[in-house]
C-alpha cells in the first residue's frame, strides 16, 4: 500500500518498461510525445544519442553545437529537428543512424521567443512562440523548408496532443481565468478554433495572490470519441479542494465545459486518459482516482455534469525493477529492485506513458478491469462503465452472474436494460449497414451515443451466466441441500432471472430467442413446479411461438395440460393450422381436426391419407366412416368421381371400408 502499491489496484505498469539511461551531468534526457521515444543525449551528442521506444532501439552521433533544449524526429524518423537557441531549430537529415547535412529555421518574427516546436506530420512543423504560430513544410528529398501560414497569438505556453493534432495555446490570463486558444492540424493544412476561458480558482482572500494555471495543468485527449481538454482547478483556499473540468468539443468545433470531476483533494496531481476514462494521480496520498464521465453525474446546471470517483482512489499495484546482477548468481532468477510509485521524479504524458528519469523507466500505465469490478460497489456503475471498455465482455458476464449469485437482485433489472440498449444498438448498425437507411428504434431509447463497445447476445448470456445457474439450481434442489436460510439459488429464483431477462430484451424490442424460452419450461417441469409454469404460460410472459407449442407438446408425458396449452398457442399465433391439425390428428382426434380444417378454409387441400390413417387407427368404425365418407365426397365434388386417384395412395383404406361396410356407395346422385 501507498509508495509500495497496491496489490489490489485497478492501475499496473508494464511489465517490460522501456529502459534508458538515467539524467545525469552527462547525460540530458528528452521524450518526443508523437513517436512516443525516450532520448538520451550524452555529451552534447558527440557521445552517442540513444533512441529507446516500444519496438525501437537505435544510436546515433551529432556534433556538440551548444546545449540542447529539445530535439525530436519527424513521425517517419527522416528528419531531426533540435532547438538549440531562443529564436531557431535546426533540421538535420536522418537515415538509418547517420545524421546528414541540415538547415537551421529561424522564427519569422525577429523579436520572437521560440517556446517549442512541434511535428504535426512526417512534412509539416510548426514553431510556437511567444508571438504566434508558424506553419511551414519540412521537404524530406532535399532537405527544405517552405512557409505555409503564421498566426499572430501572444502566447506564455502551449500543450501538444498528436492524438488529437490539437495545439493549445495559452493567450490571455486573469485572477479568476485563463484563456485558450485552440488550433487543429491536418496533413498541409491547419485551422485556428474559437478561443475559450477555462476556469481557475480565484484568490483566497482580499490580499491573496490569484491561481495561475500553468502548462502541466492541461491535458489533451479523446474522451469517447471528443477532443477534451482537461484542466485542473487548484483551491486558492485550504479549505476548498481542487477539481478536474473537462472541456469537449461540440459540432461547432468549440470547446464548452461538459464535466467537472470531483477529486475532493488537494496538492500536486498529473492525468492520463485512457481508454475513455480519466485517471487523476495524487502524490500526497499515492492513489490514483478514476473517472467515466458518462457514469454515475450529478447535473451541475448549465449544461455540465459533475463527476465522482467510481471506484474508491487506490494505489498503482506494486511494481519491481529485475535487475541482472554483475556477478554470478546462485538463486535461480536475477534479484529485483521495488519501485517508489508517486515519486516526484515522475512525469506523466498522454495517454498513458509514466516517466521516472531518476531510474531510468518509461512504463505503460493499463487497466485491470478485474481489480476495477471488485473495487467499485454499485454493480450497475460498473455494467454501465464495462460496457464501453475493450475486451470487457467476459467480465460484464462474470459481473452479472456474481451479482445473481450474491442475491443482489434489486439491481438485476437495470443491469439488463444496459446491456441490452447496448445490443439493441449493435443491431441497429447492423440493420443500417444491410438496409442503408435508419431503423425505426430511436437512439435516445438505446442509451443516446453509441459509445458502449462491449455487445452481449442472447447466446452469450445463456451459456455464460443462465444456463450453468439453472443446473446449479436444478442440482442443489436435486440434492436437497438447500435450506431455509440458505443462500443457494433455487429454481423458481434463476426462472425469475430469465423472465426479467426477456422482459429488458422486450423493453428494446428485441426478439427472444427460443433457448431461452425452453430453458424456463424445462427447469420448471424437471422441479415440478406446473402452477409456476401454468401462470407464465397463461399471462403470456413466455411469448407465443411455434417452438414453444411444439415443446409444450413434447412434454405431455409429464406435464398433460401442455397439450391444451399448446393448441390454444398455436390458435393465437393464427399461423399455425397445419401444426393444429397435426396435433389433433397425433391424438387420434379425426372429427375435431377436419372440422378445425373446414373452419380455416383448408378442407379441400389437405391430405386424405392423414386423416384415414389416423381414422382407421383410431378403433372406430363409426369416426372411420365418416371420414371416408368426407372425403368420398370431396373427390366426387372437386373431380366429379368419389374415387381416390392413385397418387393419393388410399388402396388400404378402400379395402378396410368395404371390408367394414360392403362395396362403395354412388354419390353421383347426392347433394353435394
Amino acid at each position: 500500500m501507498g509508495a509500495m502499491g497496491d496489490a489490489r489496484g485497478y492501475l499496473e505498469l508494464s511489465p517490460d518498461p522501456v529502459r534508458f539511461e538515467p539524467v545525469s551531468k552527462v547525460t540530458n534526457v528528452f521524450f518526443d510525445d508523437t513517436s512516443k521515444e525516450v532520448l538520451s543525449v550524452r555529451g552534447g551528442g558527440t557521445l552517442g544519442v540513444v533512441v529507446r521506444g516500444q519496438g525501437r532501439d537505435h544510436t546515433f552521433r551529432m556534433e556538440d553545437r551548444g546545449p540542447i533544449s529539445s530535439l525530436k524526429f519527424s513521425p517517419d524518423h527522416t528528419v531531426l529537428a533540435v532547438q538549440r537557441s531562443k529564436n531557431a531549430v535546426e533540421l538535420l537529415s536522418y537515415n538509418n543512424g547517420e545524421v546528414g547535412a541540415g538547415l537551421t529555421q529561424e522564427c519569422r518574427a525577429k523579436s520572437a521567443t521560440l517556446l517549442g516546436f512541434i511535428w504535426t506530420n512526417n512534412d509539416d512543423l510548426a514553431l510556437v512562440t511567444d508571438h504566434g504560430v508558424e506553419f511551414y513544410q519540412v521537404s524530406r528529398e532535399r532537405l527544405g523548408v517552405r512557409h505555409l501560414r503564421s498566426y499572430s497569438v501572444p502566447c506564455t505556453w502551449f500543450v501538444w496532443s498528436p492524438e488529437c493534432l490539437l495545439l493549445l495555446l495559452c493567450c490571455g490570463t486573469s485572477p479568476s481565468s485563463t484563456t485558450l486558444q485552440p488550433f487543429s492540424f491536418k496533413p498541409g493544412q491547419s485551422t485556428k478554433l474559437a478561443k475559450f476561458e477555462v476556469e481557475v480558482s480565484g484568490p483566497g482572500g482580499p490580499n491573496a495572490p490569484g491561481i495561475t494555471l500553468g502548462e502541466r495543468d492541461v491535458c489533451v485527449g479523446w474522451v469517447y470519441s471528443l477532443p477534451s481538454v482537461c484542466v485542473l482547478r487548484h483551491p486558492a483556499s485550504p479549505s476548498v479542494t481542487a477539481a478536474l473540468d473537462v472541456y469537449t468539443q461540440n459540432k461547432d468545433s468549440q470547446f464548452k465545459k461538459a464535466y467537472t470531476c470531483r477529486l475532493e483533494l488537494t496538492g500536486r496531481f498529473a492525468v492520463n486518459i485512457i481508454d475513455s476514462l480519466i485517471i487523476v494521480h495524487h502524490q500526497a496520498s499515492k492513489t490514483s482516482l478514476l473517472f467515466d464521465v458518462l457514469v454515475g453525474g450529478g447535473d451541475g446546471g448549465g449544461g455540465m455534469t459533475w463527476v465522482f470517483p467510481l471506484p474508491p482512489p487506490r494505489s498503482v499495484q506494486p511494481f519491481s525493477l529485475v535487475e541482472a546482477s554483475a556477478l554470478p548468481c546462485q538463486a535461480a532468477s536475477p534479484p529485483s529492485l521495488p519501485c517508489e510509485l508517486y515519486a516526484p521524479t515522475w512525469v506523466v504524458f498522454q495517454p498513458d506513458i509514466v516517466i521516472d528519469a531518476r531510474l531510468g523507466c518509461m512504463w505503460h500505465l493499463q487497466l485491470r478491469l478485474d481489480c476495477l469490478a471488485e473495487a467499485v460497489q454499485d454493480k450497475t456503475q460498473l455494467v454501465d462503465c464495462l460496457l464501453r471498455r475493450k475486451q470487457a465482455k467476459s467480465l460484464v458476464l462474470l459481473v452479472v452472474r456474481k451479482v445473481v449469485e450474491s442475491g443482489q437482485l434489486a439491481c438485476l433489472g437495470q443491469i439488463f436494460d444496459k446491456i441490452n440498449a447496448a445490443y439493441r444498438q449493435h443491431l441497429n448498425t447492423i440493420l443500417q449497414s444491410q438496409m442503408g437507411e435508419s431503423v425505426s428504434f430511436s437512439a435516445a431509447a438505446s442509451g443516446g451515443v453509441e459509445r458502449r463497445v462491449v455487445v452481449v447476445e442472447q447466446a452469450d448470456m445463456y451459456s455464460a451466466v443462465l444456463a450453468p445457474l439453472m443446473e446449479e439450481a436444478e442440482k442443489v434442489e436435486k440434492e436437497g441441500k438447500a435450506g431455509v436460510g440458505d443462500k443457494k439459488l433455487s429454481v423458481r429464483a434463476v426462472v425469475g432471472v430469465v423472465v426479467e431477462y426477456t422482459r429488458s430484451l422486450g423493453a428494446v424490442g428485441v426478439t427472444v430467442q427460443h433457448f431461452l424460452y425452453e430453458l424456463v419450461i424445462n427447469a420448471l417441469v424437471r422441479a415440478r413446479h406446473f402452477y409456476q409454469l401454468h401462470q407464465l404460460l397463461q399471462y403470456h410472459v413466455l411469448a407465443d411461438s411455434k417452438p414453444l407449442a411444439c415443446l409444450l407438446l413434447s412434454l405431455v408425458g409429464v406435464y398433460s395440460a401442455g397439450q391444451q396449452l399448446s393448441l390454444d398457442m398455436l390458435c393465437r399465433l393464427n399461423t399455425a393450422h397445419d401444426e393444429i391439425i397435426e396435433v389433433l390428428l397425433s391424438q387420434r382426434q379425426v372429427t375435431p381436426a377436419l372440422r378445425y380444417a373446414r373452419s380455416v378454409g383448408l378442407a379441400e387441400s389437405v391430405s386424405a391419407r392423414k386423416f384415414l390413417e389416423a381414422a382407421m387407427g383410431s378403433g372406430s368404425d363409426q369416426v372411420f366412416y365418416s371420414t371416408f365418407t368426407f372425403f368420398s365426397l370431396r373427390n366426387t365434388r372437386l373431380r366429379g368421381n368419389p374415387a381416390f386417384a392413385k397418387g393419393e395412395h388410399c388402396e388400404v383404406f378402400v379395402e378396410h371400408y368395404k371390408k367394414l361396410f360392403g362395396e362403395l356407395p354412388d354419390y353421383s346422385n347426392q347433394q353435394l
